[in-house]
């Protein structure tokens, strides 16, 4: 991105495995029923070990793409629910706020608690403990202004639509048939636009966000998860979670090292790089030969890019550019 990134949702990478644009994301998790079905409120029902909602925790706090984090639960499990999360979450910023009277609502609530320098937003969840960033990261890919994500599994049985006396009046074609699951995923202005007509025109209530997203006019599209995401619903599907769980491998926090290539005159060039060195960043070489900057290239985590365009400017002059390009991830110390 020739200028550097101006703002933090603007930061771009290209890499294998990862070509498209690079937004920042914003997660919403929500927690906040009341378990009818399971009996019980599940957010912190033990499983493998520790509570169920950590497990989604820390994968969406492993993630660099990931700055935010907002917790949706019951007002009386706000303060338990902070001190999970806490421990939890390390370089992405946090807060949990009270849920509203459905899961529409407290979507809503989530995603209204994210800043606005969160140019992607996913909603999960909790209740899905075992989503896996690489299924995440290929719903991040899919989406653009006017398309929306959603993991999603293939239905496997042969689905009847029966009427109130349970007569089945017809037999559906399973081969176009996906359970819809979390994460669901858009521009933050598209999920947030979705949500706000919602309410504005008095919809019919909907169970997932997909839902308003396709109504607003999004395309939407299906991306398939893995078999581990699963949702805990019933108590039984307690035994089947811990079975998961004690398969799960530890979730290792990841940080995404960018290369970037400064072009300054050649007056800046030891101010730069003496600001590269200073966020531990490595400078890989420079290049004097070119017809009318210096190039300078480093190898720094998404950290210590942070603030790095107006420092630049500032040593360097407004004529100075930079570009970044995501090289590859690395294990966080």
């Amino acid at each position: 991105m020739v200028g550097g990134p101006r703002s933090r949702s603007e930061w771009g990478a290209r890499s294998q495995g990862r070509s498209a644009f690079q937004m920042i994301w914003g997660a919403v998790i929500v927690a906040a029923g009341r378990g009818s079905r399971f009996g019980r409120p599940k957010q912190l029902v033990a499983l493998g070990g520790k509570p169920m909602l950590s497990w989604s925790i820390e994968v969406f706090a492993s993630m660099p793409e990931i700055s935010d984090i907002a917790i949706v639960t019951e007002r009386e499990f706000v303060e338990d629910v902070q001190e999970v999360a806490i421990g939890i979450v390390r370089s992405a910023s946090l807060v949990v706020v009270a849920g509203g009277a459905d899961r529409q609502a407290s979507a809503a609530n989530g995603i209204a608690a994210l800043p606005e320098h969160c140019a992607g937003i996913l909603v999960h969840d909790g209740a899905r403990p075992f989503v896996r960033a690489a299924d995440v990261r290929a719903g991040m890919r899919a989406v653009r202004p006017g398309m929306a994500a959603l993991l999603a599994a293939p239905v496997v049985d042969t689905i009847k639509v029966v009427d109130d006396a349970r007569k089945v009046v017809r037999t559906l074609d399973r081969t176009t048939l996906w359970a819809a699951q979390t994460p669901q995923l858009a521009t933050a202005r598209d999920m947030r636009a979705a949500h706000t007509e919602a309410v504005r025109h008095d919809w019919p209530r909907a169970t997932d966000d997909a839902a308003l997203l396709e109504r607003y006019g999004n395309d939407v599209v299906v991306v398939e998860s893995s078999v581990e995401n699963v949702k805990v619903t019933h108590p039984a599907d307690l035994s089947r979670a811990e079975a998961i769980a004690q398969e799960r491998e530890p979730v290792v926090a990841e940080e995404d090292v960018f290369l970037i290539e400064c072009f300054v005159e050649p007056r800046s060039v030891d101010a730069v790089m003496a600001e590269l060195e200073s966020r531990s960043a490595r400078i890989d070489g420079v290049e004097r030969d070119l017809p009318n900057a210096v190039a300078i290239r480093a190898y720094a985590g998404s950290d210590a890019l942070r603030g790095f365009g107006r420092r630049l400017h500032a040593l360097a002059g407004e004529e100075a550019l930079f570009t970044t390009h995501l090289s590859h991830v690395v294990a966080r110390t």
